[in-house]
């Protein structure tokens, strides 16, 4: 059974710094356009910084290195974003403490808790318009995989494709949460950024494992 190293995750970690921090500018156009516009540039100030502490730290259990990498996040970017997406990485540790490997089944359960616990902080719900749209639908992909004995590349691609299909949906929704809720109907037509931003992470996951496979 294939199973994820702490040095395969922490490199997979870096592919989705570098993939966030190069999509700023349309992160910010599309936060523009129905928020506030600074999604992009908090998102590349936090995971700019993650990636600097991946690049200068290594880790011997994948609980280290997530945990270090959600406080750096918090820390980091601040406000809504910063504790949702460091919600993200932390929420969930609790289902790998003391692994030195992760099964998909360890790493799906990992994200699921950290979808619930962003679902309960955030206090939002599928069709709120938000970066939980995207998060919920790779969630579920991933548990579906799980539960299918799929190996780990095919399980990150069925979730990157259906984070992609999450924040797809987010066009047809109106915003219910944050700065961009003032917009209403005006929402209708533009993806969330926040989902957006899940899809990219998801799909650097993906490749980055695939290339390292």
């Amino acid at each position: 059974m294939e199973k994820m190293t702490t040095a395969k995750l922490q490199n997979a970690l870096v592919s989705v710094c570098d993939a966030i921090i190069q999509a700023e500018p349309m992160l910010t156009e599309l936060d523009t356009v129905i928020g506030d516009g600074d999604h992009g540039i908090g998102m590349r100030i936090g995971f700019s910084a993650l990636k600097k502490m991946l690049l200068e730290k290594n880790f011997e259990f994948p609980y280290d290195l997530l945990h270090e990498s959600g406080m750096t996040l918090i820390r980091v970017m601040g406000g809504t974003s910063g504790v949702i997406f460091g919600t993200l990485f932390i929420g969930g540790l609790n289902e790998i403490n003391g692994k030195r490997e992760l099964t998909l089944e360890d790493f799906s359960a990992y994200i699921d808790c950290g979808t619930k616990a962003i679902e309960k902080r955030g206090r939002v719900k599928r069709g709120d318009k938000t970066m939980y749209d995207a998060l919920v639908e790779a969630d579920e992909a991933l548990l579906a995989s799980a539960a299918a004995k799929e190996e780990f590349t095919a399980a990150l691609k069925a979730a990157s494709d259906a984070a992609k299909a999450g924040a797809e949906k987010t066009k047809n929704m109106i915003s219910r949460m944050g700065r961009s809720k003032n917009f209403r109907e005006k929402t209708i037509g533009h993806p969330d950024s926040g989902a957006v931003s899940v899809t990219i992470m998801f799909e650097a996951f993906a490749e980055s494992f695939t290339v390292d496979a």
